[in-house]
């Protein structure tokens, strides 16, 4: 009676362990398929002279805004307020904690002609894009 009483307990601890796995997995993949994604949502635009990136990012500070910029690329990481500890809550969309952008621009920028506004929770960032290709010729010896 004993080593049933042990087995049972064995089988019971394996069934709940996956439970809670799939309890996990749902989560993890609710989450993955939400409209809340973790990305903010972002327009570029394009014209002869300029590139401008227009990116929602409201319920940040100014000051927890980072862009980090390549001719080629551009990175935008934001902080978003900390969430709530001890709250039950029953829906939770609004986003929280760090979010990050990262895209290849459509052309080469001058990166010391860049500026950046964030107003009512919208950052917009404008690129000057090159006007020419440099080339250097090197002599073959």
């Amino acid at each position: 009676m004993n080593r049933r009483n042990r087995a049972e307990e064995v089988f019971n601890d394996i069934f709940d362990t996956i439970k809670d796995k799939q309890k996990d997995i749902g989560g993890v993949v609710n989450e993955y398929t939400s409209n809340s994604t973790q990305k903010p949502a972002m327009d570029l635009i394009e014209d002869t002279e300029f590139i401008a990136v227009i990116t929602d990012l409201p319920g940040v500070n100014k000051e927890d805004i980072k862009i980090d910029l390549t001719e080629g690329t551009m990175e935008i990481t934001a902080k978003f307020n900390e969430e709530p500890n001890g709250k039950n809550f029953v829906r939770k969309e609004r986003k929280y904690g760090k979010v990050n952008r990262i895209i290849s621009l459509p052309a080469k920028i001058k990166l010391n002609e860049t500026s950046a506004v964030f107003e009512n929770g919208v950052l917009t960032i404008v690129l000057t894009k090159q006007t020419s290709n440099k080339s250097y010729e090197v002599k073959v010896d």
